[in-house]
């Protein structure tokens, strides 16, 4: 079974080594950016399943770059990792090609949300085979 392929975008480093740090254990993460039109360009060269982005970052915002991104492989699944709460952003980053947005400081584990998400978006849609373990993410999740 093949590991996702997750691309991460955050403007701060240590929230870029802090989600690479919890990540790697159960995803490939094949690249991080600093700012948008990084992700852009990364996300068209490397081809990853999934990227998880901030919404504030900089040269061209998360929401931006999401749309671009869906736009050119919409195959890839869009996760927002931001501390914007209100539903007018949220709902932004949805239109853009979202497949899940995560709260920044929620009191939820960071990896059982990325992990649901990703079944939810992944394993539960027209996909004729899931590449994660459901064993392993239905134990996580209890």
């Amino acid at each position: 079974m093949s590991r996702l392929r997750v691309l991460l975008a955050d403007d701060h480093s240590s929230i870029r080594m802090m989600l690479q740090s919890l990540l790697e254990p159960e995803y490939d993460v094949v690249a991080s950016a600093a700012n948008g039109r990084a992700a852009i360009e990364a996300a068209q060269a490397l081809r990853p399943d999934i990227v998880l982005t901030d919404i504030d970052i900089p040269v061209v915002n998360g929401i931006e770059a999401a749309r671009e991104i869906h736009r050119s492989l919409p195959e890839c699944r869009l996760i927002f990792y931001s501390s914007y709460s209100e539903p007018e952003i949220m709902s932004k980053a949805f239109a853009a090609g979202a497949s899940g947005y995560l709260i920044k400081g929620s009191s939820h584990s960071l990896l059982s949300s990325i992990r649901a998400v990703v079944q939810h978006v992944w394993c539960n849609q027209d996909h004729q085979s899931c590449p994660i373990d459901r064993t392993a993410l239905d134990t996580s999740m209890a």
